[in-house]
């Protein structure tokens, strides 16, 4: 089974990628959660730090146990699941870039994006 990329949306509760099917008969998703972390910055002081996580990478290899109670990986995804998993941490990777992230992102996703405005990526913030 091969998978496309299908769209890139940014929403009030954090971001989601998503894949379909050649046949289009089968998703793949992605989700990433913005976290404030805490920290020290050089002088001592105590800042809020925002970090993108990625917290979900779902598709036809996600299924449920027997007894209902935890997830499972179903065999026989393993290509698809290195595909979507390899695309889905590269974007991680751009989205928590200070530098240089909008240029990779936008030579890695071909599909349609949503919602992220001009802001979004740190070198385009105004000092």
């Amino acid at each position: 089974m091969k998978f496309k990329q299908n769209v890139f949306l940014k929403h009030p509760h954090g971001i989601t990628a998503q894949w379909i099917s050649e046949d289009y008969s089968t998703l793949a998703i992605a989700t990433y959660q913005q976290n404030e972390i805490k920290a020290t910055n050089t002088s001592g002081e105590e800042v809020v730090v925002k970090k993108w996580a990625l917290t979900n990478c779902s598709g036809p290899w996600t299924g449920v146990s027997e007894d209902g109670k935890s997830l499972v990986i179903i065999p026989g995804y393993e290509k698809e699941l290195a595909e979507i998993s390899s695309q889905a941490n590269i974007i991680l990777t751009c989205i928590g870039a200070y530098i240089g992230g909008k240029k990779a992102f936008t030579n890695m996703w071909q599909a349609t994006i949503l919602g992220i405005e001009d802001d979004f990526w740190p070198e385009d913030r105004p000092e």
